[in-house]
């Protein structure tokens, strides 16, 4: 599949450095085709990628066979109304967030194939997790899936569950870095160098995620890891007695909030 970025962000980055990891999923793209306003950062990243950038959306179009516009919600009407004309047909998916489908359709001639994928940067590691509403991209969907999946997990839901699962996913590099923040900043008030602070740190999470992600239960990975008695059944009681499940819960109820208000 020939692949139109339209917007050359980092989620685009993102994007392009999954795609391009050794061993590329099959469903990946053929071509990649590069849009933006500022055309010096669509030449570098189609250089970095291996692809082409392009001076003008016509030309973007007519080297694509699905189009991903990738720019801030707040642009997202006034880029899909000029490119909606160009489309004859071809799919659109929208990479931005708070932005319905229903509201894509209104945007674009009326039969246009449209859907919307949320990613989050975890794809230039090929870790990515898609939150992916079809809309009525029909006959294309499956090559869509396909597409993204060679960056990460593709997870398909109902449009009404989107923001609240973005808020999860989504956010999750972030909420993952102020944990690994603050983790550091508790091992240097304890005494340890910040260089090594950091790197105990971030290799405990990174491992810590691996240990996790391979058991599929959380519960059961604290079950056998908090021994009656221990340092980790002591941390854990702490976190609770600390309603470390209701401050996760407010985040998430505030991100979603926000993304309902873009």
């Amino acid at each position: 599949m020939n692949v139109g970025l339209l917007g050359a962000g980092h989620i685009v980055r993102a994007l392009v450095e999954g795609w391009r990891l050794p061993g590329g999923h099959p469903g990946g793209p053929e071509r990649l085709t590069f849009f933006d306003v500022a055309a010096d950062r669509a030449a570098a990243l189609a250089a970095d990628a291996g692809g082409v950038a392009v001076d003008d959306l016509e030309s973007l179009v007519r080297a694509s066979d699905v189009v991903i516009v990738a720019v801030r919600p707040q642009q997202v009407e006034e880029v899909v109304r000029q490119v909606g004309p160009l489309l004859d047909g071809r799919p659109l998916v929208s990479v931005a967030a708070g932005v319905p489908v229903e509201r894509l359709q209104a945007w674009l001639p009326d039969g246009s194939p449209v859907g919307r994928v949320l990613p989050n940067v975890a794809a230039a590691q090929g870790l990515g997790v898609f939150l992916f509403v079809s809309g009525t991209l029909g006959p294309v969907r499956d090559a869509v899936v396909s597409l993204f999946a060679g960056a990460g997990t593709v997870i398909e839901l109902e449009e009404e569950h989107l923001d609240l699962a973005a808020a999860v996913a989504s956010c999750m590099p972030g909420y993952v870095a102020r944990l690994a923040e603050a983790f550091t900043a508790a091992g240097i008030e304890g005494g340890l160098p910040l260089a090594a602070a950091r790197t105990v740190a971030l290799d405990g999470l990174r491992g810590a995620a691996a240990v996790v992600a391979a058991a599929g239960d959380p519960a059961e990975v604290m079950a056998s890891a908090a021994t009656p008695g221990g340092m980790t059944a002591a941390g854990i009681a702490t976190l609770d007695a600390h309603d470390i499940g209701g401050i996760v819960r407010s985040a998430v109820t505030a991100a979603a909030q926000a993304v309902r208000q873009v």
